[in-house]
């Protein structure tokens, strides 16, 4: 049968695949290109707070040199300055400690001295009131920069979402763009039907990458 042949109920199906097929390529060309949109703010950004969390673990890392720096030569100087003490040079090792400790090493060694013999730990270094600065401001910017790994991680995996969800909107924009190829109602209701289901996979993933999931 020709076109001009076709049955009005023949041409009245056609005419609503046809409309159906419209609105299912609008509906996925619309998300596809939200999807899009986010899923690029989400690598970008992705991007960003990696960066970040890497220029705070460099900055964590020169804290922790310092720290070391500093507990490295105040082990030396205690050393010397016990070496004195034992050999009974007491004047020598009060002119280290008074021009050469640092404070930490100073505050820490008043407090060690100040301790019953035999009941302290064996340095001042070990106490609790041995404190430097730096290593703490390292810990503080190394639980800083997981911080920061972890939200670039999370928003990574919210850009992932979104290109699954471009994938599953292609295959509907597909389905739907070849269905009324097919002259025969079935096949053309089937392919409408796969476009469809496609789109909800689609939605859901969009709604895992905002996080509404």
């Amino acid at each position: 049968m020709s076109d001009e042949q076709q049955t009005p109920a023949a041409t009245e199906g056609r005419d609503w695949s046809e409309l159906i097929a419209a609105i299912l390529l609008g509906i996925a060309a619309v998300l596809t290109a939200y999807a899009a949109y986010y899923g690029a703010l989400a690598g970008g950004d992705a991007l960003l707070t990696y960066t970040q969390s890497s220029r705070t673990t460099a900055d964590a890392n020169g804290f922790y040199n310092d720290y070391s720096q500093t507990y490295s030569a105040d082990q030396a100087l205690f050393l010397q300055y016990q070496l004195l003490v034992e050999r009974g040079d007491t004047d020598t090792a009060e002119v280290i400690k008074d021009t050469m400790f640092s404070e930490a090493l100073t505050t820490a060694t008043d407090a060690w001295l100040a301790l019953p013999e035999g009941e302290g730990p064996p340095t001042p270094m070990d106490t609790d009131e041995y404190v430097i600065e730096a290593f703490d401001t390292a810990e503080q910017l190394t639980a800083q920069a997981d911080a920061e790994f972890d939200e670039a991680h999370k928003i990574d995996d919210q850009g992932d979402n979104f290109d699954l969800a471009s994938v599953y909107l292609a295959i509907s924009l597909f389905f739907a763009g070849i269905a009324m190829i097919f002259k025969g109602p079935g096949t053309r209701r089937a392919m409408l039907v796969v476009s469809l289901l496609a789109i909800f996979p689609g939605l859901q993933a969009i709604a895992k990458g905002k996080g509404w999931l």
